[in-house]
């Protein structure tokens, strides 16, 4: 009861949190605001709203962002596994109201609008699905019982909701995540194979079905198909920032993208702040990933090791995505880059990943 309390007490809090993914996701939200404030300036004209709603938004979903990796960082395992439980059954039922009672929006239905905010629920699937995941993988390891095809109905209903948004994107997010989780669960091969079959045939349904799929995919692949303006500008953008950048403000071929402040922000940062400032915010990157990937390393507890693995994977595979597309790398997806682009609801569930990750790490020495 007494250790219970003292982690709620500011003081002990701090000396109990993980400085190095907790500071690195701080100066992580410091690059979001500077970016953010860049393109508010250039936003003039370009919607209804004033430019500096979009940086007001911004400040408002870096707010939220501390307080719930403040709020999920002090979670014992319980309610961490409790809360996760919750999320994922309200991220099913509100992306299916998403679906059934909202309006398109750039062709998919992923969003509940409330008033000048819009929120997206799949979102909430990510950090929570792969705690599920662990304990029911951690379940079937030590059972051997139903447990497994729990997992998969979990999978199939996320499956089954991003496909009909449509979000292949986050699709592929979830299903890479969660593969790995499946592979350092040393699942049979009898089990593992018809699941990789499986991905391949919802993949090429995807392409076939889904016209954005295919046109993205074909892209990629052929120059030739279609328009590659955004890449174009992309390119143009990491080429004009050179070493050092054009500095805070001046950028000018960024932001002729229509998706700067979101999908392609990266962009900005490389023309604006140079590839040295671009490269910096990758290792800040890397090292919330490779300090997550250590301490699991160190547990002996299979839930905490395959809930950190697959936060942290999760986490790194967005920015991965996000980086790629903006490079040219991969094809282009719409996922925005933790922290730093706009979008509050990528933004609360990357809080949420990383207020996770403090609380399972602070668990992991505590014990």
């Amino acid at each position: 009861m007494n250790s219970e309390n003292k982690i709620l007490k500011p003081k002990s809090w701090w000396g109990n949190i993980d400085k190095i993914i907790f500071i690195p996701t701080l100066i992580l939200f410091l690059f979001g605001v500077i970016s953010i404030t860049s393109i508010s300036q250039h936003l003039d004209g370009r919607f209804a709203f004033s430019s500096n709603l979009l940086l007001k938004k911004h400040l408002i979903f870096c707010l939220a962002g501390i307080l719930i990796i403040l709020i999920t960082s002090r979670l014992s395992l319980k309610n961490l596994i409790l809360l996760s439980f919750f999320l994922f059954a309200v991220g099913i039922i509100l992306s299916l109201v998403a679906i059934f009672f909202f309006p398109e929006t750039k062709g998919a239905t992923r969003w509940i609008k409330f008033l000048n905010f819009s929120f997206q629920p799949s979102e909430l699937l990510k950090p929570s699905f792969i705690v599920v995941s662990a304990v029911l993988l951690g379940r079937y390891k030590l059972k051997k019982d139903y447990s497994i095809i729990l997992n998969f109905l979990c999978l199939i209903s996320i499956s089954i909701v991003l496909i009909f948004q449509p979000d292949f994107g986050m699709f592929i997010l979830i299903f890479a995540a969660w593969l790995i989780q499946l592979i350092t669960t040393k699942i049979n091969l009898k089990i593992l194979i018809p699941v990789l079959s499986g991905f391949f045939t919802i993949f090429l349904i995807c392409f076939f079905v889904h016209d954005h799929v295919r046109f993205r995919i074909m892209n990629f692949l052929f120059s030739d198909v279609g328009d590659n303006y955004q890449i174009k500008k992309s390119l143009q953008s990491f080429e004009n920032g050179g070493l050092l950048g054009q500095g805070i403000g001046e950028g000018t071929v960024a932001k002729t993208l229509p998706d700067v402040h979101s999908d392609f922000i990266f962009a900005l940062i490389g023309e604006e702040l140079g590839a040295a400032l671009a490269l910096l915010i990758i290792i800040l990157y890397l090292i919330l990933y490779l300090r997550a990937y250590v301490v699991s390393q160190n547990s002996d507890n299979f839930f905490v090791i395959n809930s950190i693995t697959g936060l942290a994977n999760i986490f790194i595979f967005q920015v991965i995505i996000n980086i790629s597309s903006a490079l040219n790398i991969i094809p282009t997806k719409g996922m925005t880059l933790p922290f730093i682009s706009y979008g509050g609801s990528s933004f609360i569930s990357c809080s949420i990943i990383i207020g996770f990750l403090l609380s399972l790490i602070r668990e992991e020495k505590n014990a």
